[in-house]
Parts: structure tokens; C-alpha cells; sequence
């Protein structure tokens, strides 16, 4: 019994707890802003803005660095095969919606993956509460997304939801 009070002791210790502050809000308006701003179709420079939230959010330099940052796709497909990354299972899944907006609470860099033949895309987990998604039938976390087709639909701090028409197919995976 001690042991296990120990192991979740150590455990609720690493938990650094974060809020989605200020100067996140005010870079992610900014890079939304930047991203607004892309033509289509999009160069590597637009493409880039998810691996440079990442970074800039939460120092994950795993996605390359400028000007060579990996794709929303590139992305994906690595986080998928990482040790670095952990897969937290199906958004779908309701106990892998809360474990993310835990994790990203947390201070651990979370994303939502839907690959696909044509690329696909990425949304990145925030700080934030959970928040019922009457489309999804689920509580879901605070989301940012850069949309690569359709910049002016991307956004921050609004829920996943808004990212994916349904849960079906988006995997979640957060940085260890």
C-alpha cells in the first residue's frame, strides 16, 4: 500500500500545472494571424506553423527547426512511430479526451492526428478545461488548429471538435 501511495505521490509530482496564459494566448493570436496571411497553396513556411506552436508552447524541437519544420502530415506520421510519444488512444474514447487536457494541463505537449491518402491534419492540445461537444456527444479539450486548406477557419482555445467533423480516425498522442 505504502508503495503505491509513493508511485502516486511521485506521480501527482511531475505534474507541473499550467493555465493557457497570456503570452500563449497572445503568440497564438499572433501566429494565427501569420497564418491567415498564407496563400494557397500553402508553401513550407505556412506549412510549418503547427511544429512552430509546438515548439514555442512547449519546447518539443522534435518536428525540426526553421526553416525546415516538418508538415502537419510529417507530423503525424512521426508521433505515430516515436518512443518519444505516446499514444493515448481514440477520441473517441472518452478516458483519452480527459487524459489529454490532464496531460496538456500538465505541461506535456498533446496532439490530435487524423492521416489520411491526402495529408490529413493535426491539432494541438492547450490548457484548458474539458467542454461538452454536442456534434462529438463528448467532453472534449481546448484545441488549436491551423488548417492548411483553409486558413481562416484555424483557431485557439476553442474546443477539438472544431477541428474534426467526428472523432472517428483522430488518435491522440502526447510527449513523455
Amino acid at each position: 500500500c505504502l508503495a503505491m501511495f509513493v508511485g502516486l505521490s511521485m506521480v501527482a509530482q511531475e505534474c507541473k500545472k499550467t493555465e493557457y496564459s497570456a503570452d500563449q494566448q497572445k503568440y497564438m493570436e499572433a501566429a494565427l494571424q501569420k497564418f491567415n496571411a498564407c496563400t494557397l497553396p500553402m508553401d513550407n513556411a505556412c506549412r510549418a506553423a503547427v511544429a512552430e506552436a509546438l515548439e514555442h508552447m512547449y519546447g518539443v524541437k522534435d518536428f525540426g527547426a526553421a526553416p525546415n519544420y516538418m508538415t502537419p502530415t510529417e507530423i503525424g506520421s512521426k508521433v505515430a512511430g516515436d518512443s518519444n510519444w505516446e499514444h493515448l488512444g481514440s477520441a473517441s474514447d472518452q478516458n483519452a479526451l480527459k487524459t489529454a487536457q490532464e496531460d496538456a494541463n500538465c505541461g506535456r505537449a498533446v496532439v490530435a492526428v487524423l492521416s489520411s491518402d491526402t495529408g490529413g491534419h493535426v491539432a494541438i492540445i492547450l490548457p484548458g478545461n474539458l467542454a461538452p461537444s454536442g456534434s462529438w456527444k463528448l467532453n472534449v479539450p481546448n484545441a488549436a488548429s491551423f488548417f492548411t486548406h483553409n486558413p481562416q477557419k484555424s483557431f485557439a482555445g476553442k474546443k477539438l471538435s472544431y477541428s474534426f467533423p467526428s472523432p472517428q480516425g483522430v488518435e491522440i498522442y502526447a510527449r513523455k
